[in-house]
């Protein structure tokens, strides 16, 4: 009877574990538009003031501009474009998440004549407690 419990519970946790692996496998990757090619990515961590997690992506795709802005302008919220000259359109957003997460968001999408180029920025941060950030 022990033995099953034991069981039970590691298969429980082994499953708990799995489905947050999952999800933030899909949130790490959740920029990148579909059939792109990955031009660059890099990740910044920094701890104080504030916890900061920050996601840059560069892509390059050859679909149409307009479904490569509607795809991000959907897929993050974005809404209308915030600014935009010759070929070039910025999308961005501040979005609190819950609790003290935040998350801001910007994506600039480029006609190069042949191609796009996508350049996504995502930045995560975890505000602290005042009580914490005056210990730090």
């Amino acid at each position: 009877m022990l033995l099953r419990i034991a069981l039970v519970t590691l298969a429980l946790v082994a499953a708990i574990w799995g489905s947050l692996g999952a999800w933030a496998w899909h949130t790490y990757h959740a920029a990148r538009y579909p059939g792109a090619t990955t031009v660059d990515a890099s990740d910044t961590v920094r701890a104080v003031p504030n916890f900061v997690f920050r996601r840059v992506e560069t892509y390059r795709s050859d679909e149409p501009f307009s479904l490569i802005y509607n795809w991000y302008s959907q897929r993050f919220g974005l809404g209308p474009e915030r600014y935009a000259t010759g070929n070039c359109i910025l999308m961005a957003r501040s979005s609190n998440v819950f609790g003290p997460l935040h998350l801001n968001a910007s994506v600039m999408v480029c006609n190069t004549g042949s191609d796009r180029m996508v350049f996504v920025q995502r930045t995560y941060l975890l505000r602290y407690p005042v009580w914490l950030q005056r210990l730090l």
